[in-house]
């Protein structure tokens, strides 16, 4: 079978991962991540757009754009509770299983103990996309949940966005950014809530703000807000982000500073 981390079925969705669960030894139980393979990296939009297949498609489109499974780590390892044992001989199991599996849909994640590698793997100009940064492990049996034992380092970047409105109330606001899209307004993403300080800035706008036309979907999020407001000017502000798929935000962005300069086309 294959489960979410909130114990969703999700082999309804992915055929082919049900074909690669049958493989496995019984008594195996891996973490890892589904990713949807394309050139130059993962898409997670592309991941997405197959949770939309009508069930009657998804065999086809499990053979025409399949997914893969990137193992992080091992649960169970022929019927024994392997997160009882330290990382590195979890490791070398996980490598022992996904090896006699030698099937292309099930992929080793990569680890290294070298800090230097490490970095190098979260500077941006790497070509890969769809990454989002590297996670440190201790060589520790795995741990119980919600203890926070491992810290993720994500790959970021900034950009220039324009600010077409904003979520919340007063002043505890989360801005609504977009791009120029040949003269038109394209939404990617919102913000974490800005600072009562950052907020200031958008005061005199807030009379004046009125209700947006269509409700804001953050696909990636599973996130609907059906209210939120625009402002009669652009502004412009410079985040922090560490994915952008399809010109849409992964993630919610992180405020930095607002600008003073024209509007980024």
């Amino acid at each position: 079978m294959v489960r979410s981390r909130n114990d969703k079925d999700l082999g309804r969705f992915f055929p082919e991962l049900i074909r690669l669960a049958e493989m496995l030894p019984a008594g195996t139980a891996i973490d890892g991540e589904i990713v949807r393979p394309v050139v130059g990296g993962v898409s997670f939009a592309e991941l997405q757009r197959r949770l939309m297949i009508p069930l009657k498609d998804r065999p086809l489109v499990a053979a025409e754009r399949p997914v893969a499974f990137v193992a992080f780590d091992v649960l169970m390892d022929n019927s024994e509770d392997a997160r009882r044992l330290g990382l590195n001989v979890r490791r070398k199991r996980l490598e022992r299983i996904v090896q006699t599996a030698s099937d292309s849909s099930l992929q080793l994640i990569v680890q290294t103990i070298e800090a230097a590698a490490a970095i190098r793997w979260l500077d941006d100009s790497l070509p890969m996309t769809g990454i989002e940064g590297v996670v440190a492990k201790r060589d520790e049996p795995y741990p119980r949940p919600n203890m926070r034992r491992w810290q993720k380092i994500r790959r970021t970047a900034t950009m220039d966005v324009l600010v077409a409105g904003f979520i919340g109330d007063w002043p505890t606001l989360r801005l609504v950014v977009g791009t120029d899209d040949s003269g038109k307004f394209r939404i990617l993403g919102t913000t974490s809530p800005i600072s009562s300080e950052d907020a200031a800035r958008l005061e005199p706008l807030v009379p004046l703000a009125v209700r947006g036309a269509r409700p804001i979907w953050s696909v990636f999020e599973s996130e609907r807000h059906d209210e939120w407001f625009q402002i009669p000017v652009r502004l412009v502000a410079e985040v922090a982000y560490s994915h952008l798929d399809e010109d849409r935000f992964r993630q919610a962005v992180r405020f930095l500073r607002w600008r003073t300069h024209q509007p980024p086309e």
